[in-house]
């Protein structure tokens, strides 16, 4: 790409705020330097003034007439659209915000090479990096990482945009350079294992995965085992809670002694489950006298027939084995090495991933819940949680933390709240993935400091994006549906300034979902093995 110089290209002829009108004065058909056209929106210029310049964004140009009385007889003129949000000072440095704004009449101008170099590299000192300016492709964008992944980050775009191969490279990038880094994906799909070393990252399969009930809290239990649409649900919410009391208490070892009094419905203690069924069937059968000495069924009788149908069935079902029947945690000794093996604590590894595709769909939520409480109350509880940073990475994040709650349980919905909103006072930060933000929770989006803005086609997806960001730079979000596939806009406190930036290509890249038709259905498999496939579908197991 050729060097953009420093050259004239308008004048401004209105300032409103953080927003400038500027009068373009060059040809806008022909380029200026190499494929470099005024004016395109997401391009970069200066204002020259006071000894320092003031740096906008174009967000959109079109053609108009003239002023009434200006005198001028032809058809019009074109205008671009600025956002300010910079000052470039002579000595090199770069700040967000402006501090004097420019004048009618004044100079506006290209941004030279030299000039976006000095912009884009104010936070080089962490040498952080995913990508190349769209305007500048021989530099590099850098993040300031402690603000990136500590403030957290929003990835949306439509499928096929490039999302998963993004968050790939911010994470492969991410542990390349950090030896000590503490991941923990949460993969619908199955995409990220491949994109990975095992050296570095632990691979947890749907037939590896283990839960153990035992660590679930009060309200996940609830998710899974009561209906809130049966009319006895609040007497079953009622028991529960004691019951789980109960036997968490019940269940004395020697990680528990001396803490008794202080175990409550939440806290991470072993205990059978046939202690907590046990406790349930007996008040949804027992028989108590009245008044006049009869024996009569009890107040809680025949609650719990449905409670009792609908949690030994799953208890039971061999979808469900990773949860109800754990053989490698099974006592409160096990814990810590659950931690460990999920936190990256100890084990060589800088990732885990959690490949929840051959995870029954009811129950992801309650995975999404448990993994997202567990790191954030091991941080909370952790007095080095300031030098053990966690991220969280959510992909397909819409499908169990949605903006409409409607029927869907609320478990998981509500730990990742919780982990956007007050993450940060622990060291969590997260990458919420979607390709429907529209469908998103607004509270999470709404805690995202960093948008990597992909290409978005859906108008009520780019209406909502566009309500997350400053009104300053609504009209940036005009772009998103011409962005390229691997192309982002990308705002936030952890960037410069807000900035088109081609994303590096991952290596190795992740499972893509995209099927060549057109090869295969031209020269597909001979010989499909059904036979195979009957067999992994029967047993759940994919590497079979």
């Amino acid at each position: 790409m050729k060097e953009l110089i420093d050259k004239e290209i308008g004048r401004v002829v209105e300032v409103n705020g953080e927003r400038a009108l500027v009068e373009l004065t060059v040809d806008t058909t022909v380029p200026l330097v190499g494929d470099y056209y005024p004016g395109q929106p997401g391009s970069h210029v200066k204002i020259p003034f006071g000894g320092h310049n003031v740096i906008g964004i174009v967000t959109s140009v079109r053609e108009e007439g003239y002023p009434s009385g200006s005198g001028r007889k032809d058809s019009g003129r074109k205008v671009a659209d600025c956002v300010l949000i910079g000052t470039l000072f002579s000595g090199g440095n770069f700040v967000r915000g402006v501090a004097v704004y420019p004048n009618i009449g004044q100079q506006v101008r290209m941004v030279s090479s030299v000039e976006l170099k000095k912009i884009f590299s104010e936070f080089v000192d962490y040498d952080y990096s995913f990508g190349r300016p769209a305007q500048a492709e021989d530099q590099r964008a850098y993040v300031q990482a402690d603000r990136f992944f500590g403030h957290h980050i929003a990835v949306l775009g439509t499928t096929g945009c490039g999302k998963t191969c993004t968050v790939v490279s911010i994470l492969q990038q991410a542990i390349k350079k950090y030896p000590d880094t503490h991941i923990i994906v949460l993969d619908l799909h199955g995409e990220y294992a491949p994109a990975f070393s095992e050296e570095k990252v632990l691979v947890i399969r749907a037939d590896e995965l283990e839960l153990p009930y035992w660590l679930l809290n009060f309200n996940e239990f609830c998710d899974l085992a009561v209906d809130p649409n049966e009319l006895t649900s609040k007497n079953q919410i009622t028991v529960l809670r004691d019951a789980l009391v109960r036997a968490r208490q019940g269940c004395v070892s020697e990680e528990t002694a001396g803490i008794i009094k202080s175990i409550t419905v939440d806290s991470p203690i072993y205990f059978p489950l046939d202690d907590l069924v046990k406790q349930i069937r007996n008040w949804n059968i027992q028989m108590v006298s009245d008044s006049n000495g009869k024996i009569v069924p009890g107040p809680l009788y025949g609650v719990f027939d449905r409670f009792l149908i609908r949690f030994e069935s799953k208890a039971t079902d061999p979808r469900f084995r990773f949860m109800f029947a754990p053989t490698s945690y099974t006592d409160n000794k096990s814990l810590p090495k659950l931690l460990k093996d999920y936190l990256s604590i100890d084990t060589g590894k800088r990732m885990a991933i959690i490949d929840l595709s051959g995870i029954p769909s009811e129950v992801v939520g309650v995975v999404v819940a448990v993994v997202s409480r567990v790191a954030f109350e091991f941080n909370q509880w952790n007095p080095d949680r300031t030098r053990f940073p966690i991220l969280l990475v959510y992909e397909e994040a819409h499908n169990y933390v949605p903006r409409r709650t409607d029927g869907v349980p609320l478990a998981a919905k509500s730990a990742v709240e919780r982990v956007t909103k007050e993450g940060r006072k622990y060291g969590i930060g997260t990458i919420i993935v979607s390709q429907r933000p529209n469908e998103l929770s607004e509270t999470v989006l709404s805690q995202c400091n960093t948008f990597i803005a992909m290409r978005l086609t859906n108008p009520d997806d780019q209406s909502y994006v566009r309500r997350l960001v400053p009104d300053s730079l609504a009209r940036l979000m005009n772009m998103l549906p011409a962005l390229r596939i691997g192309e982002a806009l990308i705002l936030g406190d952890s960037v410069a300034m807000p900035t088109r930036v081609l994303i590096d290509c991952p290596d190795p890249k992740p499972m893509s979902s995209d099927v060549e038709f057109a090869k295969w259905w031209a020269n597909g498999v001979k010989e499909l093995d059904v036979k195979r496939v009957v067999k992994r579908w029967r047993a759940r197991q994919r590497d079979l």
